[in-house]
């Protein structure tokens, strides 16, 4: 197939997860099909060919609210995205159009797919279509994307995205469940593909005879609920010790708690052999995120090496396979949810077996072949329709 990968962004744009999944699909999918990726980033892939198309410069959140509002306004149609992507889709005549994040691209993105009259897959990492921010969640709360401003995106990105949609693929079926009821595709429609993994050093877990350890992975930052696990842990006098991977704007507070309570250890940023090995240290993964966030990464890097989860009841969370949740925010239900796999022990190495078990259901490879599938039979359904 002759397949056409558009994002606003890549990795070394954000460190982001919807990026790195970008890089990752397109690579992989290059292995087997003719992939070009499609960009407003200045950013290459020195293996997979790159077409850079006009786009907005990547929205600084600290910049004051009037420029965060006319950045939003001007994202929501760009005719020069509209003409680029358009003679790009002409010239390279994909069988396939697969889009990722539109942000910074507009709706233009869907609106030259729609001209081209290309079978098109949309891959909803989160709620973009939906709500300028693309989280529906203000102060910690859902909120349903009311305001003034997720009305206007959604309005005129779902009318674009509608005109000519194939599929889309949500990464949990929260998200497709959300997209379903905003009217943006029929549920016949609509393919939940669970996030995988690349494989890590997997084991057996199973309640210790000493300290239990938590692990957390990810952004340090408030929307994460690194506070809560950190007052879930700092507020009990439990055998339990918390491993915090990664940086953001909570750092500080992060060494801070680390500099009251030996039991909690950060470690940094971690990647490859370090993940595996933080990865190995853990009994239990925590997700404790306070916006709905539509699934994760880590979700899978904890499944395929049978480490069961403690996650916060939001977005997608709660899909997570073998996990037990909580409200998020609430620090004593976290530590009831974590509770809850220790004080029966069976539970927790149960689970464990039943992840590895099946952990070939988690791997990124499984994931890839579901998304080649479902890619596979847009294209020859077209192909179908043409004759």
């Amino acid at each position: 197939m002759r397949l056409a990968l558009i994002s606003s962004m890549l990795l070394s744009d954000t460190n982001g997860g919807a990026e790195a999944y970008v890089e990752d699909a397109a690579r992989a999918l290059a292995e087997r099909h003719d992939v070009v990726v499609l960009t407003g980033s200045a950013a290459t892939l020195d293996d997979v060919t790159t077409i850079r198309l006009p786009a907005l410069p990547i929205l600084d959140r600290s910049r004051p609210p009037a420029v965060r509002v006319l950045w939003h306004a001007l994202d929501q149609w760009l005719p020069s995205v509209h003409v680029a992507l358009s003679h790009e889709l002409k010239r390279f005549e994909p069988d396939v159009v697969v889009t990722h994040h539109p942000q910074g691209l507009s709706a233009a993105v869907f609106t030259a797919i729609a001209v081209r009259r290309l079978p098109h897959v949309h891959t909803a990492h989160d709620l973009n279509i939906l709500c300028a921010r693309t989280t529906m969640t203000r102060n910690g709360e859902f909120c349903g994307g009311r305001c003034a401003g997720c009305r206007v995106q959604r309005t005129l990105r779902s009318g674009a995205i509608k005109l000519d949609l194939s599929r889309l693929i949500g990464v949990s079926r929260y998200i497709c469940q959300r997209h379903i009821q905003a009217g943006i595709v029929p549920a016949e429609r609509a393919k939940p593909i669970r996030l995988g993994a690349k494989p890590g050093t997997a084991r057996l877990r199973m309640v210790p005879e000493g300290e239990l350890t938590l692990g957390f992975i990810g952004t340090l930052a408030p929307h994460k609920g690194v506070r809560t696990l950190l007052a879930a842990v700092e507020d009990s006098d439990l055998p339990w010790r918390l491993l915090v991977a990664g940086r953001g704007p909570l750092d500080e507070e992060v060494a801070a708690a680390a500099q009251r309570d030996p039991r909690i250890e950060p470690v940094g940023q971690v990647r490859g052999r370090e993940k595996d090995r933080f990865f190995d240290r853990l009994d239990l993964v925590v997700i404790p995120s306070e916006w709905e966030e539509p699934a994760t990464f880590v979700a899978a890097e904890a499944a395929v090496r049978g480490i069961p989860a403690v996650v916060s009841a939001r977005g997608g969370l709660p899909e997570t396979p073998e996990s037990h949740a909580f409200r998020s925010g609430d620090a004593e239900e976290l530590r009831r949810a974590v509770a809850w796999f220790v004080e029966e022990p069976e539970r927790l190495e149960s689970a464990s077996g039943r992840l590895l078990a099946h952990r070939g259901e988690f791997e990124w490879s499984t994931h890839m072949s579901r998304v080649e599938d479902l890619l596979e039979e847009v294209a020859s359904e077209r192909g179908r329709s043409s004759r």
